[in-house]
């Protein structure tokens, strides 16, 4: 089985948004064009392993999580759920924590 591009382009897409990164700044600190990231994003591209490499330094994450095909099985909303968790301050996100752990635990 090939490299599904796609994929990887969402998990980078996942890992970067996760760094809370922008396109530009991910080009930026990797050397690479915005084109360039984008095109990857959108599983356009097939970038080198010594590319891939510098991408996940900057991710911190390592090749093997963002070749990892479950994360394509995420629910839509997942990624707009992490940024808007990111988004709240940290004594908020650990009371939605809290409240969301005890919701779990009453059903």
């Amino acid at each position: 089985m090939g490299i599904d591009y796609e994929t990887l382009g969402k998990n980078i897409y996942f890992y970067r948004k996760k760094k809370k990164l922008t396109q530009e700044e991910l080009a930026e600190q990797a050397d690479l064009s915005v084109g360039f990231i984008s095109q990857l994003e959108r599983g356009i591209t097939k970038p080198s392993i010594d590319t891939l490499s510098d991408i996940c330094d900057f991710l911190e994450c390592n090749i093997g999580e963002v070749l990892e095909y479950s994360k394509q099985e995420l629910p839509p909303f997942s990624l707009e759920y992490i940024e808007l968790f990111q988004s709240l301050p940290q004594k908020e996100q650990y009371l939605f924590f809290c409240m969301l752990k005890a919701y779990k635990e009453h059903l």
